[in-house]
């Protein structure tokens, strides 16, 4: 890859495309996510995702007997829990 010659810049577009690639392989994986899947994707165990979702912390879809999790609600989730310092 090139450089222009501006650090700052040159970092936000590397940020960027790692977004765009995230995405990219996101898509392939699906948007649903199983509790076990879920809590993978967030780093907590499944007993702890399903406290969470008992709590009402996390918004599910609930159909046919079976609980999935939206990976964007997830991803809203982590954003919202961002910490600077």
């Amino acid at each position: 890859m090139s450089s222009s010659g501006n650090l700052g810049l040159d970092a936000l577009a590397d940020a960027i495309a790692e977004r765009v690639l995230a995405r990219l392989n996101q898509s392939e994986d699906g948007r649903l996510l199983t509790v076990d899947a879920a809590a993978k994707y967030i780093a907590r165990t499944p007993k702890a995702l399903r406290h969470m979702i008992a709590s009402g912390a996390v918004p599910v879809i609930r159909h046919d007997g079976r609980v999935h999790l939206d990976r964007t609600e997830l991803d809203r989730w982590i954003e919202m829990r961002k910490v600077r310092g």
